[in-house]
């Protein structure tokens, strides 16, 4: 790096009014990944919430992984369709998920479109600042109208069945998690919760939800409990808050059209 054509050290404190070369191998720049044929663009797949010179957030479907791995098509994720959409040409910084959802679970995602609001985000999920809330359908109905999972997480990965948190007791391999809960509506044999989550482990509802005895409907991984209908987890990412441009702002996302009808089917006399 070399600030005003002098060479520096890469720690030195930046200042306004500064020149900046950096010397970038080719090899160091990405481009955008190519769309597959017939998947379309990201705002034919994905709803649009907010956008503007910093942030894109975006309400995802379920079904669509956010980040590539097995048995994904290439161009079909969540960051690839942002990368096309964007015009995500070789560059330094490309845009990116301040945070994840799973493939089975809807609802509201953000994308940093700079590094500056990547960080900020990502620091305000990481110390607990920002706000995540989610709905989600158990199977059962609490015997109190609110509580806290506190239990430490283990990430256990198996070949045949995939990665899937524990609840453990043992420090050293567990991480501390929190998972509040609230009884939102009450049916005959299920429970609609409002889950707001203080940390952010894989799976981390869904393991925390089972372990007390209330595992989320549709989800297999860490229950058996369905309904006719439904063919994936009922989880839903419905409300993210933030503090940005000097004050508090939340982007919200409906219940989706799928978990709509197993909700008015269940409220039905």
């Amino acid at each position: 790096m070399r600030i005003d054509g002098r060479k520096v050290a890469g720690d030195l404190r930046l200042e306004a009014g500064w020149n900046i070369n950096l010397d970038i191998r080719a090899e160091e720049l990405h481009a955008a990944p190519a769309a597959s044929p017939g998947q379309g663009g990201l705002r034919s797949k994905v709803g649009v919430l907010y956008e503007d010179d910093d942030l894109l957030v975006l309400d995802k479907p379920a079904g669509m992984a956010v980040h590539p791995g097995t048995g994904t098509p290439p161009g079909t994720t969540l960051i690839e369709r942002v990368q096309q959409d964007l015009g995500g040409s070789a560059s330094v910084f490309q845009p990116a998920l301040a945070h994840r959802l799973d493939r089975g679970t809807s609802g509201v995602v953000v994308v940093a479109k700079n590094r500056r609001t990547l960080l900020d985000v990502q620091r305000q999920i990481q110390s607990h600042s920002a706000t995540k809330e989610y709905i989600a359908l158990v199977a059962g109905i609490p015997a109190q109208q609110k509580g806290v999972v506190r239990d430490r997480l283990e990430r256990v990965d198996s070949r045949d069945h995939g990665a899937k948190s524990l609840v453990t007791s043992d420090e050293s391999t567990g991480k501390e998690a929190e998972t509040r809960w609230k009884l939102r509506q009450k049916f005959k044999e299920y429970a609609l919760l409002d889950v707001r989550i203080l940390s952010g482990r894989m799976h981390q509802i869904r393991a925390h939800l089972a372990s007390i005895g209330h595992p989320v409907v549709g989800d297999d991984r860490y229950g058996d409990a369905k309904l006719p209908g439904l063919k994936r987890p009922f989880l839903h990412s419905a409300r993210l808050g933030l503090h940005l441009w000097g004050k508090d702002v939340h982007f919200e996302s409906p219940l989706p059209p799928d978990l709509e009808a197993i909700r008015r089917k269940l409220e039905a006399p």
